[in-house]
């Protein structure tokens, strides 16, 4: 069985060696799926009976470690010296990346914070993070 939840965020980013505008900065309303899978809890009288997991604790591993870390910061990728020195500079929260922060490096990263914190027995199944409505980057490990 899988469930999955969603959480928003507000971030910016900049992708230094874009065609277009993506390499000014600018900022995106995010919004993250997480989607996890596991048996059916069976067990009479747990709190959990009928469920994957409960939502909200699924909620809370991704509030903690995506949305506290990076709503309202800024996405920079390492190599991107200028623009790092700038944010780091000007911004409390920031996520230095090792690959250009684009939407799908950001669902990896994503992917890769969550599945570690999930209980025993539960998988995390894929990462969609979703850059603007229209466009998304999914990521399954």
């Amino acid at each position: 069985m899988q469930i999955s939840r969603k959480i928003e965020i507000d971030y910016g980013h900049t992708l230094p060696n874009h065609f277009s505008f993506c390499n000014q900065l600018h900022g995106h309303r995010g919004v993250v799926v997480a989607t996890v899978e596991g048996p059916v809890v069976v067990r009479s009288g747990d709190s959990e009976e009928g469920m994957v997991m409960d939502f909200r604790f699924l909620k809370e591993i991704m509030v903690e470690h995506i949305h506290n870390r990076l709503d309202h910061g800024f996405a920079v990728w390492r190599e991107d010296h200028e623009d790092l020195e700038f944010i780091l500079k000007r911004n409390t929260r920031v996520l230095v990346t090792d690959d250009p922060p684009t939407a799908e490096y950001l669902a990896k990263w994503a992917f890769n914070e969550i599945r570690t914190h999930l209980p025993e027995g539960i998988s995390l199944h894929n990462v969609r993070w979703y850059e603007t409505p229209n466009n998304w980057a999914d990521y399954d490990g």
